[in-house]
């Protein structure tokens, strides 16, 4: 590990107040429906104030994978000004592909109910293209979005094209 990585890793403890990153992972990775073990699971977490942290797992011999939940400290939640906001990416590595398992921002420094919910059921078949979606928090009437080839059952929209503008909050 080279001497600015070290660096990085003790100032992601340093400041005021705790930034809860991301919630505990879990899923499932396959296939048209076949396991895929020992496949990498890498993932990047980021904090509006530049602060990030990296870890990976691999897949046991039925796909399934976990992360543990991730925080950092940081002064930039006492700033008035300041947007705050955590970025998640999770990645599978699979032969010489990489799959979006998902990407999302998240507003705050708290997780929602709705984003643990998600990524403790980050099932995906990698036979499956990446989609744009939306999702609901039910205690908060609040719409998030993310990417991802994992589907869900419940909570969980397609973002169409004609959609698409609607979604990022512009005027078509």
């Amino acid at each position: 590990m080279s001497f600015s990585e070290i660096l990085r890793k003790i100032n992601n403890h340093i400041g005021t107040h705790k930034v809860h990153l991301c919630p505990k992972v879990k899923g499932r990775l396959v296939n048209y429906g076949t396991p895929l073990a020992n496949v990498k699971i890498s993932r990047t977490l980021s904090y509006s104030d530049g602060k990030y942290t990296k870890d990976e797992c691999f897949t046991d011999s039925n796909g399934a994978f976990e992360m543990p939940e991730m925080s950092l400290r940081s002064s930039q939640p006492a700033l008035l000004l300041a947007e705050r906001f955590t970025s998640q990416r999770i990645f599978a590595h699979y032969e010489n592909d990489v799959f979006l398992l998902w990407s999302s921002e998240n507003s705050g420094i708290n997780t929602k109910p709705a984003y643990a919910k998600k990524l403790r059921t980050l099932n995906g078949d990698i036979s499956d293209e990446e989609i744009l979606f939306s999702f609901k928090d039910n205690d908060l009437f609040h719409e998030y979005k993310g990417i991802s080839i994992c589907r869900w059952k419940e909570n969980f929209q397609e973002v169409n094209n004609d959609d698409l503008y609607k979604f990022i909050g512009q005027d078509s």
